[in-house]
């Protein structure tokens, strides 16, 4: 059995005359280091951490403004990057967004209120536990590991047993994310990659951004036999619209001054809903708020904070590999770090919390 990845339905179209060039579509403002009032020695010294850690691309913003952009490896500003887990802080807008249009009733609404067949035991499965990671929800290295088995996401899922009440446990969680996608196309009536073009990609302006499909490929057999779609692996984008939910969520819920999503709502992205369970981790969203935080396989409990010396505002999501997006508030910075690495923000002064320090001290 082998997991092919191909390419969803891209946003806009190829054939979108209209933004056919770089110079058609929205752009980022620009600005010095001096007027944006950090230090350029400081941001070099970013550059290095970044490069030595075998990035493909860095940016910096603050205030809405790049300050600093960079690419390695024959990358530009127009390839699409594979961001795995990080999604997520996109994926946590897409379910804002579904709120604000009725679909959904709040971060509580049942998830069985939508998914009827899912066991009774799921009753006390919500948007707002899932995000947190907290939803009960038995997980494992094991259990990680099975969309390598050809299972479609959903039958992975529905087949955990719940052991937990909720946010009373934090295990990062990948099984419950994934129904969070047939969640919401039952309550939109749409697909997960038309609903997030119509609610992410098209209001946010994104150049060319799509869900990777997964198909699960028998190449002994034959006709409709030979493969399934299996579910979503992750948003391929550009690093500057990887940095977009991170400003909206330092902006309040605004995008270019207008309202895109309650104050109220991009707040709690970014609060710790069972600081008992981990003070360390929101909605979707790692965060440097607490002493202590939880590793990734195996929930070991780690006596430091996530992100030592670095603002306790800081918040990132982080992607297999090393593709990450931060925002600090206290200091109007946004920072995307994308490529390949073998480092994990779990480790004891890994090259992504370096950088991330390096830079807010930039900043200071």
């Amino acid at each position: 059995m082998k997991i092919d990845q191909r390419p969803g339905t891209p946003y806009p179209p190829s054939s979108a005359s209209s933004r056919s060039t770089p110079s058609d579509r929205w752009q980022w403002p620009q600005t010095s280091a001096t007027a944006a009032r950090m230090n350029p020695q400081g941001l070099a010294r970013a550059l290095e951490i970044a490069e030595a850690g075998g990035s493909d691309s860095l940016l910096v913003l603050r205030s809405g403004r790049i300050v600093l952009e960079q690419y390695w490896h024959d990358r530009s500003a127009d390839d699409l990057q594979q961001t795995y887990s990080g999604t997520k802080s996109l994926f946590s807008l897409l379910v804002g967004r579904a709120i604000s249009k009725g679909y959904l009733d709040d971060l509580d609404h049942p998830i069985r209120d939508l998914i009827p067949e899912l066991p009774v035991a799921f009753t006390q499965l919500t948007f707002r536990n899932i995000m947190a990671m907290e939803s009960g929800v038995a997980n494992s290295p094991e259990i990680e590991a099975m969309g390598q088995t050809g299972q479609t996401q959903f039958d992975i899922a529905i087949s955990r047993e719940v052991t937990r009440p909720p946010f009373q446990y934090y295990h990062y969680n990948n099984a419950p994310y994934r129904l969070l996608f047939t969640a919401l196309e039952r309550a939109s009536d749409r697909s997960l990659e038309a609903l997030t073009i119509e609610e992410v990609f098209e209001p946010l302006d994104f150049n060319g951004a799509y869900w990777v499909r997964l198909y699960a490929v028998d190449e002994a057999a034959s006709g409709n036999d030979a493969e399934r779609f299996t579910g979503y692996q992750s948003i391929r984008m550009t690093p500057s619209d990887f940095a977009k939910s991170s400003q909206i969520i330092i902006d309040d819920g605004l995008w270019q001054g207008r309202r895109y999503l309650p104050a109220a709502y991009t707040r709690a992205l970014v609060a710790a809903p069972s600081p008992e369970a981990n003070p360390s981790f929101g909605l979707f969203h790692h965060l440097n708020a607490g002493d202590h935080y939880h590793d990734f396989a195996w929930p070991d409990r780690i006596e430091r904070k996530l992100v030592p010396g670095a603002p306790d505002d800081t918040f990132l999501m982080f992607g297999s590999g090393g593709q990450v997006t931060v925002g600090i508030p206290s200091r109007q910075l946004v920072i995307v770090r994308t490529g390949p690495n073998h480092g994990s923000i779990y480790e004891a002064d890994n090259y992504i919390a370096r950088l991330i320090r390096q830079v807010a001290d930039a900043a200071a």
